[in-house]
């Protein structure tokens, strides 16, 4: 068998998704999957098992994968260290704590404690993969050796649906359209997008409207502290969505005219992948691993220069041939995100888990 667990499983997020995915091929290649979990979620798109159930499944002969992303309760670490399964870390990356000093005391703390808590992870998962290369370099600072790289699946199916008419008849009024999609919190640097804008609305799209998507849940601090510069830089047309359906979420993006990404701490950035399915150009601050995701496609920029920023916004939305060639670069770009391409490489890593026997440290 090969199995997953991850503490809590979603519908709707990065790592939920992943998660189903997963199983998903694992299954068409013939393995029995089960998924565990400490909260069990019964809305998931699959069965999902109290992770304190698992004793039945527990051989030396399966591999656990352990998704990681924030750490894990104490009881989950004594299960662990009972049960005789080859276990491989799937690391999905944890934002530095620092972003959230003085916005969420909670976030620090958490997201301090996954990190220390990665060292107590090596003593129990000798293999280690992670969503990108940026990613893998938290695990070889802790002595992970030969981390593989499993990029986040893209289901196209997941965004297969028909995008809201009313939200779709609202934005689709001949004014272009910037738009970011990703959680309100500091490592994303929204100021940084609505700054960009401003200097497109002041200097060049007086039409321009900003849309941003993403929840601010536990970030009422940041989400402030948004709305002072806002309203600092007299700045109008800027669209909080908050939290929104995929219907809704799919006409935002096939309303947007330009994304624009300038989060500093990205561990795959999905959304970058999105606005490359629909169509829509993306500019991303190069860093973390916002370049591995991009590839060869969309603009890369060095520097955050925000009223050479707006011109860019501004020459992808004018230059027509320029914006089509970029689009069409970025749908191709996609093909490499989508499952019969990460199948083959999911084969090949747990091909060697497996040949290696149950592996030791």
């Amino acid at each position: 068998m090969i199995n997953q667990f991850h503490p809590a499983v979603h519908n709707g997020d990065a790592i939920g998704e992943q998660i189903a995915s997963i199983r998903s091929l694992l299954l068409q290649d013939g393995y029995k999957s089960e998924i565990f979990s400490v909260f069990p979620d019964d809305a998931y798109k699959a069965p999902v098992r109290l992770f304190r159930e698992y004793a039945p499944y527990a051989s030396s002969e399966n591999v656990l994968l352990l998704h990681y992303s924030i750490g894990y309760p104490d009881t989950v670490w004594e299960w662990l260290r009972t049960i005789p399964d080859r276990k491989v870390v799937v690391y999905h990356n944890i934002t530095p704590p620092y972003y959230f000093a003085g916005v969420n005391g909670a976030y620090f703390l958490e997201t301090q404690r996954g990190l220390d808590q990665l060292l107590q992870l090596r003593q129990l998962a000798p293999y280690a993969w992670s969503d990108s290369a940026f990613n893998g370099l938290d695990l070889e600072a802790r002595g992970w050796h030969d981390v593989k790289v499993l990029p986040i699946i893209f289901d196209r199916q997941r965004y297969d649906v028909h995008p809201d008419l009313a939200t779709l008849k609202r934005l689709n009024d001949g004014n272009p359209n910037v738009l970011f999609v990703g959680r309100c919190v500091p490592n994303k640097c929204w100021q940084d997008v609505i700054l960009a804008f401003f200097y497109l609305k002041r200097c060049i799209k007086p039409d321009a409207r900003l849309c941003l998507v993403g929840s601010d849940a536990g970030m009422q601090p940041y989400r402030a502290y948004l709305n002072a510069l806002i309203s600092t830089l007299g700045l109008s047309d800027v669209i909080f969505a908050g939290h929104i359906s995929q219907a809704e979420l799919a006409a935002y993006y096939k309303s947007a005219s330009v994304f624009l990404c300038m989060s500093e701490h990205e561990g795959f950035c999905v959304p970058l992948v999105e606005s490359m399915y629909y169509g829509v150009p993306a500019i991303a601050y190069k860093a973390a691993a916002v370049p591995e995701t991009m590839g060869d496609c969309g603009l890369l920029i060095l520097r955050k220069d925000f009223a050479a920023i707006a011109e860019l916004i501004g020459l992808l939305i004018d230059d027509i041939p320029l914006r089509d060639r970029i689009v069409s670069q970025q749908k191709e770009r996609v093909k490499v995100f989508e499952a019969e391409h990460v199948r083959v490489l999911l084969r090949s890593y747990l091909e060697q888990v497996l040949a290696s026997g149950r592996g030791s440290l």
